[in-house]
């Protein structure tokens, strides 16, 4: 998969999964608290999708790494794991997606679940691509 357009994909399903999280939040927050509720600034969708695209670009970072040795891509992986925590966790503070740390704790969460789905997204859509290829080079080889 090319380097623009894993950065795409992952934008793409990074800011649809926070938006998500953030509804789910919402949703818990107004069924346990009933006079809580989330008043959504107008900056707020240009902070998720902010957020997406500067949490895809480390994804460019940890590719390529069939030459590596184990230690050295557990350690790279983990590197992108703390690194991305870190950016959501700033990136919740500044654009006030928390104020307290229940509510940092809820933005961990969510972005551990995150975070899985869109390796998992990211891996599935790698195969497809890989699929379509070997499929077209099959198509090839049944011409000749």
């Amino acid at each position: 998969m090319n380097k623009m357009k894993l950065v795409f994909s992952q934008t793409l399903m990074i800011s649809t999964a926070i938006l998500f999280g953030i509804g789910i939040q919402a949703a818990l927050a107004a069924l346990f608290n009933k006079n809580d509720y989330i008043v959504w600034e107008w900056y707020i969708p240009f902070s998720i999708i902010l957020t997406g695209f500067l949490c895809a670009l480390p994804s460019v970072l940890i590719t390529g790494y069939e030459n590596l040795k184990k230690t050295m891509i557990r350690f790279r992986i983990l590197l992108h794991i703390v690194s991305i925590w870190g950016m959501v966790s700033l990136s919740g503070y500044i654009f006030k997606w928390y104020t307290d740390l229940f509510g940092w704790i809820g933005v961990s969460i969510m972005y551990f679940f995150i975070y899985f789905f869109v390796w998992f997204g990211s891996w599935w859509l790698d195969k497809e691509d890989d699929k379509k290829i070997n499929n077209a080079l099959d198509d090839i080889r049944d011409d000749e």
